[in-house]
Formats: structure tokens, sequence, C-alpha cells
């Protein structure tokens, strides 16, 4: 602080030689000038703003207040612009046209210059010098530009012979940059660099190498000193010689117009066939019969559904067997079946007269309902397992369900809501088949059984879906077990009596 409060005087003592008022270098002392910051860097074509600071806002920034920025060159100051009495004015003519004073920030005590469209030879010190009523001060700030070598530009050169190429990167850029090639196995290639200046004070480098134009490979070329670079993808990026390039296109013209004509003709043909029937030879319940090609048609779309359809099915009763054997027929509750198949269920099943009948009996014929009640504890889902295991076995000796397609067992116990959606649920289902497509399903086979174990009637959702399906089932086969008393709707449309432990009633629904 001291030494710079000295240079004040020295600055005060030479303008009171000029016969400026010595009342500054009083001031002078009060008076301080800062820079916004020491050293600005900036590119080449930019524009840079510096700045100092100076200690005091005048209350009219206009009056009594001259700046000034000089440009020091190896020990000479050369003004760069100034600004007095409210006029601004560029000294030297390489600036003209490109620096101003931002005179809007005078009044918060900045001075600063901007100067646009920055060359190489803007880089330097540059000296902010301002002079108030209040006293003078001055700071040294330095500015650099550079240059980065951005845009790399590529080419390639054909040798005349062989299978050579020439690969050329050319930058412009300051300081002078080496360039280094690599190919894309990380190896380096020996290059032939050269480097030349430009009015602008730029370096234009140029950096080849020599390569195979038939051995695929990438060849990088980097600018080291930052760090730009280009890449060649060989042979992809070598265009095909003029001569080659006219081949090209002619075969290319030729192939268009051949593929024109062709499509013309099909086009053709397929309308001459709309308007002329065709016949074609179908299989018609295992004979060949000449047919119309629509007639065809719509007997293979047919059958193709049906295959669809046939394949659903075959998933679905995987699915169900799979399920049925690992969550609901264990070892223990097979054992209990099968004992309970031999040794009791022939004396507890009866009809509504009370009298015996027979195992195969629990199954409902095609398009029948079955309703197997009993008091708790009777047996009824035990039964229920029965059927369960003969269908999944295949090897119960004591009812013969194998001929089923499908068997669809419902826990109704806890069932509340739509019943369709329930069974999709307990079953596993709901990512394979929705709802709406199990009901399809049952519905359109004869060799399908809806089996509902402990069922409940006072459900409004559950007894809606039942009677809804009840009443589309087609030929799907359905019984029902249920406590006594438990479904009395169902038993009165069955046109049942009163029933016996495991009674079962049978009728057309």
């Amino acid at each position: 602080m001291h030494e710079r409060r000295g240079l004040m005087y020295v600055f005060c003592a030479r303008l009171s030689r000029l016969k400026t008022s010595t009342a500054c270098c009083f001031l002078a002392a009060l008076f301080t000038v800062e820079a916004e910051q020491a050293t600005y860097m900036s590119e080449f074509g930019g524009n840079v703003v510096m700045g100092c600071k100076f200690s005091s806002n005048p209350a009219n920034p206009h009056r009594d207040l001259k700046v000034n920025w000089h440009r020091k060159t190896n020990g000479i100051y050369e003004e760069v612009i100034r600004l007095e009495d409210n006029l601004e004015n560029s000294a030297s003519p390489k600036y003209q046209g490109r620096v101003e004073l931002l005179t809007g920030e005078l009044k918060n005590g900045w001075a600063k210059l901007k100067i646009s469209h920055l060359k190489m030879n803007d880089s330097g010190t540059y000296q902010c010098l301002v002079q108030t009523a209040e006293g003078n001060d001055y700071k040294e700030i330095t500015l650099s530009v550079e240059a980065p070598y951005k845009s790399v530009s590529k080419r390639i050169e054909r040798r005349a012979e062989g299978d050579k190429v020439v690969l050329t990167c050319q930058s412009q850029g300051y300081p002078k940059s080496s360039v280094v090639w690599h190919d894309g196995h990380l190896q380096k290639h020996n290059s032939s660099t050269t480097a030349t200046a430009t009015p602008d004070g730029l370096f234009n480098v140029t950096s080849r190498i020599e390569v195979s134009s038939s051995a695929k490979n990438n060849y990088t070329c980097n600018f080291t000193h930052d760090g730009y670079a280009a890449t060649f993808h060989i042979p992809d990026d070598i265009s095909l010689p003029k001569g080659k390039n006219d081949a090209l296109i002619t075969v290319l013209c030729i192939g268009l117009i051949l593929t024109a004509i062709g499509l013309g003709v099909v086009t053709y043909r397929r309308r001459k066939g709309a308007r002329t029937p065709s016949t074609r030879n179908c299989l018609v319940n295992d004979e060949e019969r000449s047919l119309s090609a629509a007639a065809c048609l719509g007997m293979d779309k047919e059958s193709a559904v049906e295959e669809k359809v046939i394949t659903e099915e075959e998933n679905l009763r995987s699915h169900l067997k799979a399920h049925y054997s690992e969550f609901s027929l264990t070892t223990k509750t097979k054992h209990h079946c099968d004992s309970f198949a031999a040794e009791e269920l022939p004396h507890r099943l009866q009809n509504n007269e009370g009298l015996p009948v027979r195992l195969q009996d629990l199954l409902p014929n095609a398009g029948e309902v079955l309703l197997l009640e009993g008091p708790p504890r009777s047996g009824k889902t035990t039964a229920a397992h029965i059927l369960l295991s003969s269908w999944t076995a295949a090897d119960s000796g004591f009812l013969d369900a194998g001929f089923l397609d499908l068997l669809v067992y419902v826990n109704c116990d806890t069932m509340k809501g739509d019943l369709f959606q329930e069974a999709t649920a307990q079953l596993a289902l709901s990512e394979k088949i929705s709802a709406e497509q199990l009901r399809t399903v049952l519905s359109r086979s004869n060799k399908t059984l809806l089996l509902l174990d402990g069922y409940k009637e006072g459900n409004h959702f559950c007894d809606e879906t039942l009677r809804r399906f009840l009443s589309e089932r087609g030929s799907c086969r359905v019984l029902v077990t249920s406590c006594l008393g438990d479904c009395p709707v169902l038993k009165q449309t069955l046109k049942t009596e009163g029933t016996l432990t495991l009674q079962m009633q049978s009728a057309k629904y």
C-alpha cells in the first residue's frame, strides 16, 4: 500500500508540473483502484471485458472523471481508449471499432473496457488509470488470447498406384501444436507435419499419414496442444472414384426401373385375379373338394382359429394340473382321498331318494349341473379332491375323470367378488388368461368341468356371476358342493327335494 501511494505522489507531482491541481496529491492517499482480476484469458475472434474498481462513487460520474486504458508494449504505453469530459475516444487506429468503455458501469464505480473480435496481438499488459477530483490511481491487467485447434478438417487422397491412401488433418490455432496419430489398436503412426504462420498470427498445422485402403481400421489425428482430434474410418470413409460412382448410379437406376416394372405386373395380376374368381382344392370333412378361393380362405381362417384355441387349452390344462399337484394334492391328501373313496364314499353318496349311487355319478354329464349337499365334515371337499386327483393324475381306480379337457376347481370359502376373477386369482392364471377368457373356454366344450367347492348363496356378485354362467354355459359340466341349506335358490332351480349326507341331485339347468 505504501509503495502504491508513493507512486500516486510521483504521479501527482508529474501532474503538478503539467499545471494540474496539487490538491489531488493530498487526496491520492484516500483514492484507490483495484483490478477485477489480474489476468484475463479469451479466445481468438471472441470478446473480453476487463474491469477495475475505483474506491468511491462520484455523485456525478461524468464530472471531474477521466478514464484511460493503455496497452504496455516494451515499456511504452500506447493509449487504447479514454473518457474525458463525457467524451469517449479511441486513440489507437488498430482498436478502432473494436473497443468501448461500458459507461453505464461508471456510476457503480467500475471502469470496464470491452474488446471485440480479439486478435492474437491483443495479448499483453493493459493499464487502467482513473482520475477524479478525489484522487488518481491505476492497475495493470494481463490479457492472454488463445486459439484452440477446434475445427479439424479431414481429407483422403488416393495414390495413383497401389491401394494406399493419404489421410490429412488440418487446423489453425495458437500456439503451435504437434500432431500425434494412432489407429484403432492404439498403435502410433509416424506422420509428416508442417506449420505455417497466417496473417492473423495463427499457425496453420497440416499433418499426413499413408495407410492401406483395404485394411479395416480407424485412424485418429490428435492436436496435442488442446486435445482436439478427428477420426477416419477406413475403408468406409473412402469415396468411390468418379467413374465408379457413375457406374453405381447407373446400376441403381436400372434396378429401380426393374422394380417398378415388377410391382406393376404384380398389381395387374392381383386386380385381374380379383375380377376372375379362382378355385382351390380344399379338405372338407376329410374329403378334397374344389371350392372358390374365398371359401377356402374362410376355411383356412377357421382352422387357424381352431388350432389357436386348441393350443390355449393345452397350455391351460398343463398349468392347472401342475398347480393342483403342487398346492391341492399333497401326498397326505391323496392318501386320505383314496381311503375315503374306497371305504366311505360308496356308502354315503345317495340320490334324492336315499338310494346309493356310483362314484362315477359324481361327474355331471355334458351340459348338466349337479348339487352335492351335506352337513359339515361329511366329506364334500374330499369328494371334490377325489375328482381333482382323478383328473390330474389320471390313474385313479375309483373315478375316471381323465377324459375331461379342463377341470377348474374353485374354493368358495373365501370368495367375495366375481366368480371367474376369483378363479383366475386362486389358480395363478391372472397373467395367462382373463376372467372373461376363462368363462369362454369353459363354455365352448362339453369336456370341461367347473367345480365349485363349498359354495354359499348370499353374495350378490358371486350369485350373479354364477347365474349368468349357468344360463350361458353351453355344454360345460358344473358340480357345486355346499352345506345343507346354503344354496336354496340353486336347489329350487334344480327341482330337488331334501337331501341326506352327500346327497347328489342332477338336472338340466
